[in-house]
């Protein structure tokens, strides 16, 4: 298979709306164009360890011990809905909101990690070509996010105010918490 295919595949996937995706958005309509580098940063690093545990452990985890995939889904929604409400209280006027820590957590924790391992990326030990055109897609996919987040951060602010964005992005991710509880559940009945 050529190597663009899974490329491809990667950046569409990275590029849909997640929480990763609107932590980015909501630390740059907050924080400015400064929290850009460190959010990719954040992200290419938590996807980079995400993806060598995935490829290392997950199948191996999931054959000694079924039971550890619900219980591991139902602790990346509690995570998301912590960051949910910790958004929703934060004070706008403060300053920045989304810590750079966090976008690595929940990045760390994020389910297209899973499908990138699973489903989009080829098996096997990838290629340096390939590991260098996934970062490239994450980075591009983060920074799409980013700059949408500038300007959803001017027109919010002049519109609707940073309280509303912090309201917005808590809500995004408590949706994700959900959904992601919702099928965990629904999956073990």
């Amino acid at each position: 298979m050529p190597l663009a295919v899974p490329l491809s595949a990667a950046l569409l996937l990275l590029l849909l709306p997640g929480p990763t995706n609107a932590l980015v958005a909501a630390a740059t309509a907050t924080g400015g164009l400064r929290r850009l580098p460190g959010a990719i940063g954040a992200v290419l690093l938590a996807y980079g360890l995400a993806l060598t545990l995935l490829g290392l452990g997950a199948g191996l985890l999931a054959e000694a011990a079924p039971a550890a995939a619900p219980v591991l889904k139902l602790l990346a929604a509690a995570a998301l809905v912590l960051s949910a409400v910790k958004i929703w209280r934060a004070d706008p006027a403060a300053g920045t909101v989304v810590p750079t820590r966090r976008v690595f957590l929940i990045t760390l924790i994020n389910p297209k990690a899973l499908v990138l391992a699973f489903a989009v990326l080829p098996p096997g030990p990838p290629s340096p070509a390939l590991v260098a055109g996934t970062a490239a897609a994450i980075a591009v996919a983060t920074a799409v996010w980013g700059f949408a987040g500038l300007v959803l951060g001017r027109l919010g602010r002049r519109y609707v105010g940073a309280g509303a964005l912090n309201r917005a992005t808590a809500g995004v991710l408590a949706a994700f918490a959900g959904a992601l509880m919702v099928t965990t559940a629904v999956a073990a009945f």
